[in-house]
């Protein structure tokens, strides 16, 4: 079988929405780190997905660590949302193992928002949601999942509340990070969502 592809990222490499928004004209390092996480993306789209995982966004740490995105680093890194996946879905010895479970079974992981929005004013990160919005819905309807899980609240939150999408969110699951109780609670939906006894 061929390759397969997400084809809205050359859209988005393209910037076909980009121009109105702060990010793309500010922050030259947040459009590199975006385009390094897509074309990372890119390698991992599975022949047919069965769960589409939607994070907020690439963490703003990737803009100096290459290590730090979710495809970059797997489930080494042990404050990352591999990291976590990892714990419930598989227990995978390393990175490429992980991966190799993970796109096997039809799962495969997008950002609502392609740029890190971490560190930015509130007005900054909801006009970078506005504009990344059309680049998600296209992506929504585009590729063929079924199920979608979102990790996250805040983004999804001002996509619900703007509307900004023609696509209905289901509650998300927490971030993994700041406290034990985020961990727990991740851990027991995802394995919920994803029917793991």
């Amino acid at each position: 079988m061929g390759v397969s592809m997400n084809p809205i990222i050359s859209r988005i490499l393209s910037n076909v929405y980009c121009m109105n928004c702060l990010i793309f004209k500010n922050y030259a390092d947040r459009i590199d780190a975006r385009n390094r996480t897509l074309k990372l993306n890119n390698q991992y789209v599975p022949d047919a997905i069965k769960i589409l995982f939607v994070a907020e966004s690439p963490p703003r740490a990737f803009i100096w660590d290459d290590r730090a995105y979710f495809y970059a680093s797997g489930p080494e890194r042990r404050n990352s949302i591999a990291y976590h996946m990892n714990q419930v879905l598989f227990k995978a010895k390393d990175k490429e193992e992980f991966f190799k479970k993970f796109k096997g079974n039809g799962f495969y992981l997008i950002d609502m928002v392609k740029c890190p929005l971490k560190c930015l004013s509130y007005r900054e990160r909801v006009q970078a949601i506005e504009c990344c919005a059309k680049y998600f819905n296209e992506e929504l309807h585009t590729l063929k999942f079924e199920k979608v899980i979102f990790i996250g609240k805040r983004t999804s939150k001002i996509l619900k509340k703007k509307r900004l999408l023609t696509f209905d969110i289901p509650p998300a699951l927490p971030l993994p990070f700041g406290n034990k109780k985020n961990v727990e609670n991740f851990k027991k939906e995802l394995a919920e969502k994803v029917c793991v006894h």
